[in-house]
Protein backbone atom coordinates (compact mmCIF):
# COMPACT_ATOMS: atom_id res chain seq x y z
CA UNK A 1 0.00 0.00 0.00
CA UNK A 2 1.53 3.55 -1.15
CA UNK A 3 1.26 6.60 1.17
CA UNK A 4 -1.19 9.20 -0.43
CA UNK A 5 0.81 12.55 -0.16
CA UNK A 6 -0.99 15.42 1.97
CA UNK A 7 -1.74 18.31 -0.89
CA UNK A 8 0.33 21.33 0.54
CA UNK A 9 -1.11 24.17 2.69
CA UNK A 10 -0.99 27.40 1.79
CA UNK A 11 1.06 30.55 3.44
CA UNK A 12 -1.72 33.79 3.34
CA UNK A 13 -0.30 37.07 4.56
CA UNK A 14 -3.16 39.46 5.49
CA UNK A 15 -2.03 43.23 6.29
CA UNK A 16 -3.77 46.49 6.74
CA UNK A 17 -4.25 48.87 9.17
CA UNK A 18 -6.74 48.87 12.67
CA UNK A 19 -10.31 48.63 11.01
CA UNK A 20 -9.31 47.44 7.82
CA UNK A 21 -11.05 44.00 7.67
CA UNK A 22 -8.61 41.53 8.34
CA UNK A 23 -10.13 39.64 10.98
CA UNK A 24 -13.44 39.80 9.36
CA UNK A 25 -11.89 38.65 5.68
CA UNK A 26 -9.81 36.17 7.40
CA UNK A 27 -12.94 34.77 9.51
CA UNK A 28 -14.80 34.16 6.12
CA UNK A 29 -11.80 31.92 4.87
CA UNK A 30 -11.51 29.55 7.48
CA UNK A 31 -15.07 28.98 8.11
CA UNK A 32 -15.08 25.70 6.38
CA UNK A 33 -12.07 24.39 8.39
CA UNK A 34 -12.55 21.56 10.82
CA UNK A 35 -9.27 22.33 12.68
CA UNK A 36 -8.74 25.72 13.54
CA UNK A 37 -5.68 26.80 15.82
CA UNK A 38 -5.71 30.73 16.45
CA UNK A 39 -3.41 32.90 18.03
CA UNK A 40 -5.85 35.27 19.81
CA UNK A 41 -3.93 38.74 20.91
CA UNK A 42 -7.15 40.56 21.00
CA UNK A 43 -9.32 37.72 22.62
CA UNK A 44 -11.96 38.14 19.63
CA UNK A 45 -12.03 34.86 17.92
CA UNK A 46 -13.35 33.11 21.19
CA UNK A 47 -16.63 34.69 21.04
CA UNK A 48 -17.05 33.36 18.00
CA UNK A 49 -19.43 31.07 17.47
CA UNK A 50 -17.98 27.13 17.18
CA UNK A 51 -14.41 28.52 18.34
CA UNK A 52 -13.73 27.21 21.96
CA UNK A 53 -11.53 29.88 23.71
CA UNK A 54 -9.04 29.45 26.09
CA UNK A 55 -6.07 31.16 27.99
CA UNK A 56 -3.97 28.32 29.89
CA UNK A 57 -1.64 26.00 27.84
CA UNK A 58 -2.80 23.13 29.91
CA UNK A 59 -6.73 23.95 28.75
CA UNK A 60 -5.22 24.45 25.34
CA UNK A 61 -2.99 20.95 25.32
CA UNK A 62 -6.20 19.10 26.80
CA UNK A 63 -7.98 20.25 23.88
CA UNK A 64 -6.00 19.71 21.03
CA UNK A 65 -5.50 15.89 22.37
CA UNK A 66 -9.30 15.03 23.08
CA UNK A 67 -11.30 17.27 21.02
CA UNK A 68 -11.85 14.58 18.10
CA UNK A 69 -11.84 15.28 14.40
CA UNK A 70 -13.89 18.69 14.67
CA UNK A 71 -12.10 21.21 16.62
CA UNK A 72 -11.97 25.13 16.70
CA UNK A 73 -9.82 27.05 19.36
CA UNK A 74 -9.40 30.06 19.92
CA UNK A 75 -5.87 31.08 22.18
CA UNK A 76 -5.54 33.63 24.13
CA UNK A 77 -1.84 34.85 25.40
CA UNK A 78 -0.79 35.57 28.81
CA UNK A 79 1.49 38.54 29.41
CA UNK A 80 4.78 36.86 28.31
CA UNK A 81 3.11 37.24 24.58
CA UNK A 82 6.97 35.55 22.23
CA UNK A 83 7.16 32.85 24.63
CA UNK A 84 3.78 31.63 24.55
CA UNK A 85 3.72 32.41 20.85
CA UNK A 86 6.51 29.86 20.21
CA UNK A 87 4.74 27.77 22.42
CA UNK A 88 1.37 28.10 20.26
CA UNK A 89 3.90 27.74 17.08
CA UNK A 90 5.02 23.98 18.32
CA UNK A 91 1.67 22.70 19.35
CA UNK A 92 0.50 24.14 16.28
CA UNK A 93 2.78 22.41 14.09
CA UNK A 94 2.60 18.87 16.01
CA UNK A 95 -1.45 19.09 15.70
CA UNK A 96 -0.92 19.95 12.24
CA UNK A 97 1.23 17.00 11.60
CA UNK A 98 -1.27 14.47 12.72
CA UNK A 99 -4.03 15.71 10.57
CA UNK A 100 -3.83 18.86 8.33
CA UNK A 101 -5.40 22.07 9.90
CA UNK A 102 -5.53 25.63 9.56
CA UNK A 103 -3.90 28.34 12.10
CA UNK A 104 -4.35 31.97 12.39
CA UNK A 105 -1.70 34.50 14.03
CA UNK A 106 -3.01 36.98 14.95
CA UNK A 107 -1.04 40.90 14.76
CA UNK A 108 2.51 39.16 13.68
CA UNK A 109 4.06 42.75 14.78
CA UNK A 110 3.51 41.93 18.47
CA UNK A 111 5.74 38.15 18.17
CA UNK A 112 7.89 38.81 15.63
CA UNK A 113 10.25 41.27 14.35
CA UNK A 114 11.81 42.51 11.04
CA UNK A 115 14.36 39.66 10.35
CA UNK A 116 14.39 36.15 10.13
CA UNK A 117 11.11 34.77 11.72
CA UNK A 118 11.78 32.91 15.47
CA UNK A 119 12.75 29.36 16.09
CA UNK A 120 9.14 27.95 16.19
CA UNK A 121 6.62 30.30 13.90
CA UNK A 122 10.02 29.97 11.51
CA UNK A 123 9.76 26.00 11.40
CA UNK A 124 6.15 26.32 11.25
CA UNK A 125 6.16 28.64 7.95
CA UNK A 126 8.83 26.42 6.63
CA UNK A 127 7.81 23.01 6.88
CA UNK A 128 4.04 23.69 8.03
CA UNK A 129 3.16 23.19 4.27
CA UNK A 130 4.66 20.04 3.55
CA UNK A 131 2.00 18.86 6.06
CA UNK A 132 -1.11 20.00 5.10
CA UNK A 133 -1.31 23.20 7.53
CA UNK A 134 -2.59 26.47 5.91
CA UNK A 135 -1.36 29.79 7.48
CA UNK A 136 -2.67 32.74 8.16
CA UNK A 137 -0.55 35.61 9.60
CA UNK A 138 -2.36 39.04 9.97
CA UNK A 139 -0.28 42.19 10.39
CA UNK A 140 -0.73 45.91 10.60
CA UNK A 141 2.68 46.63 10.49
CA UNK A 142 4.43 44.29 7.62
CA UNK A 143 7.76 46.21 7.38
CA UNK A 144 8.03 45.64 11.25
CA UNK A 145 7.20 41.86 10.96
CA UNK A 146 9.53 38.97 10.06
CA UNK A 147 10.61 38.73 6.29
CA UNK A 148 10.55 35.05 6.39
CA UNK A 149 6.57 35.25 6.47
CA UNK A 150 6.54 38.40 4.25
CA UNK A 151 8.46 37.01 1.49
CA UNK A 152 7.50 33.71 1.18
CA UNK A 153 3.54 34.14 1.27
CA UNK A 154 1.93 31.90 -1.15
CA UNK A 155 -0.87 34.49 -1.20
CA UNK A 156 -1.14 38.38 0.45
CA UNK A 157 -4.57 40.16 0.87
CA UNK A 158 -3.40 43.88 1.62
CA UNK A 159 -5.91 46.18 2.72
CA UNK A 160 -6.09 49.87 3.97
CA UNK A 161 -2.14 50.96 5.38
CA UNK A 162 -1.28 53.83 7.36
CA UNK A 163 2.40 54.07 7.03
CA UNK A 164 4.82 54.49 4.04
CA UNK A 165 7.03 52.02 4.81
CA UNK A 166 4.51 48.98 4.62
CA UNK A 167 2.53 51.24 1.20
CA UNK A 168 6.18 50.66 -0.27
CA UNK A 169 7.12 47.71 1.10
CA UNK A 170 3.68 45.65 0.17
CA UNK A 171 3.62 47.49 -3.20
CA UNK A 172 6.84 46.14 -4.30
CA UNK A 173 5.43 42.19 -3.79
CA UNK A 174 2.00 42.78 -4.81
CA UNK A 175 3.37 44.12 -7.91
CA UNK A 176 0.92 47.06 -7.89
CA UNK A 177 1.49 51.04 -7.99
CA UNK A 178 2.57 52.75 -4.24
CA UNK A 179 -0.35 55.26 -5.59
CA UNK A 180 -2.94 52.53 -5.87
CA UNK A 181 -2.51 50.92 -2.73
CA UNK A 182 -2.04 54.26 -1.26
CA UNK A 183 -5.48 55.21 -2.35
CA UNK A 184 -7.52 52.43 -0.77
CA UNK A 185 -10.44 53.19 0.92
CA UNK A 186 -11.75 51.58 4.83
CA UNK A 187 -12.71 47.95 3.70
CA UNK A 188 -10.73 47.66 -0.04
CA UNK A 189 -8.16 45.31 -0.80
CA UNK A 190 -5.81 44.11 -3.05
CA UNK A 191 -4.82 40.05 -3.22
CA UNK A 192 -2.33 38.50 -5.30
CA UNK A 193 -1.87 34.52 -5.29
CA UNK A 194 1.01 32.32 -5.89
CA UNK A 195 0.38 32.58 -9.73
CA UNK A 196 0.71 36.64 -10.02
CA UNK A 197 -3.10 36.82 -10.79
CA UNK A 198 -4.02 40.12 -8.71
CA UNK A 199 -7.31 40.88 -7.56
CA UNK A 200 -9.25 43.73 -6.21
CA UNK A 201 -12.24 44.14 -4.17
CA UNK A 202 -14.10 45.61 -1.14
CA UNK A 203 -15.72 43.66 1.94
CA UNK A 204 -18.96 43.98 2.18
Amino acid sequence: MTNRRRPDGELVLVAGASRCGKTLWTRRQVAPARRLLVFDTKREWGAYPGIIACDTRRAALELLRDGGPRLRVAYAPGPALRDDFDWWADCSLQWGISAPCVVVAEELASVTSAGKAPRAWGHLVRTGLGEGITIYALTQSPSESDKTTVRNASRLHVGRLGYRPDIDYLADLLWVERAELAALSPLQFIERDANGVILRGRLT
